[in-house]
């Protein structure tokens, strides 16, 4: 642990968690950002994109709505497209470029929806953007603030979900666990430098861990450059970095995000499917306790909980 850092260890986490509704990660393939992720809006796709929803949901922005908190962070997942162009290039014996390279389309995450979003357009006249918000990140017609019980139905309509928008979408079901890791140095260098070494804490950990002793013979696999959303015969977690979140004192921040399909070791429910759990004050000591107690046997860890969220979106707290 480095020697140094401002972390408040005096004050209670529970309940330091903002309440949100959706949880939008963006990948980028990068693991920092200029403090302000909007501000990428001119460096690729998925900058465009980020700045484009964020302006939506902000003050003045259609879908602006103070009751549906879209929380949106880029992520350290390498886009789709970018991956198979570096797999490409690794194929064929040549260096992959240690940057990721401009892509066209944007592949985005949506917690705790699980859904996985692939090859995004985002040009102006695909009307992508809306059809992504208006399918997706907008309230359920029965999840509505009452706030708007007043308004006209027509009203009511405009500021509530149409899945029937999302066919038109590349998308699938996320089956598989995801950690994500603040790593937000341009925004506050506590999270900057806890971040990395959580990251390659959580790697390590997760690749070298032994499953014999609980006789279920499968494997656990970090995943870290190109989000997986799919299981297979062992367990696939992904493992990235994102953007800030909130709570920098508390560094480092860490989420994880339990699939509503996944099941406890050995076997049976997991207590925590289709939740996210929010953790703060994590150090690499901690990682072990956390992998073996929340992500496999779905049990809450009280001195790092900062609060959680379930599959329907109702907040948790201890």
């Amino acid at each position: 642990m480095p020697e140094g850092l401002d972390i408040d260890r005096k004050q209670q986490l529970n309940g330091s968690m903002s309440p949100y509704t959706q949880h939008l990660i963006v990948s980028t393939g990068r693991s920092d950002w200029t403090s302000r992720i909007e501000d990428e809006k001119d460096t690729a796709a998925w900058g465009k994109f980020t700045a484009d929803v964020k302006a939506s949901f902000g003050r003045g922005g259609e879908f602006h709505d103070p009751y549906n908190n879209v929380l949106v962070s880029t992520s350290s997942f390498m886009p789709l497209e970018a991956y198979g162009h570096q797999s490409d290039l690794q194929r064929s014996g040549e260096t992959p470029p240690t940057r990721v390279e401009a892509q066209e389309t944007v592949d985005a995450f949506i917690f705790p929806a699980f859904r996985h979003f692939k090859g995004l357009n985002i040009e102006p006249q695909s009307s992508t953007l809306r059809k992504f918000i208006k399918s997706s990140l907008l309230p359920e017609e029965g999840r509505l603030h009452p706030f708007y019980k007043e308004l006209s139905e027509s009203e009511r309509k405009a500021k509530t979900r149409d899945s029937s928008l999302a066919t038109s979408l590349d998308s699938s079901c996320i089956d598989t666990p995801t950690i994500l890791i603040c790593s937000h140095g341009q925004r506050d260098s506590r999270c900057g430098i806890l971040g990395p070494l959580l990251h390659a804490e959580f790697t390590r950990y997760i690749n070298d861990r032994k499953m014999s002793d609980m006789g279920s013979g499968l494997t656990l696999r970090a995943t870290t450059d190109a989000f997986t959303s799919k299981a297979d015969s062992g367990i696939n977690v992904n493992v990235g970095t994102i953007s800030h979140i909130g709570g920098h004192k508390w560094a480092g921040n860490v989420i994880i995000y339990i699939p509503p399909t996944f099941e406890r070791l050995p076997s049976g429910p997991h207590p925590l499917a289709g939740s996210g759990i929010w953790y703060g004050r994590v150090e690499p000591r901690h990682v072990e306790g956390i992998v073996e107690q929340t992500l496999l046997r779905g049990k809450v860890i009280q001195d790092h909980f900062r609060g959680g969220i379930t599959e329907d979106g109702d907040i948790l707290r201890l």
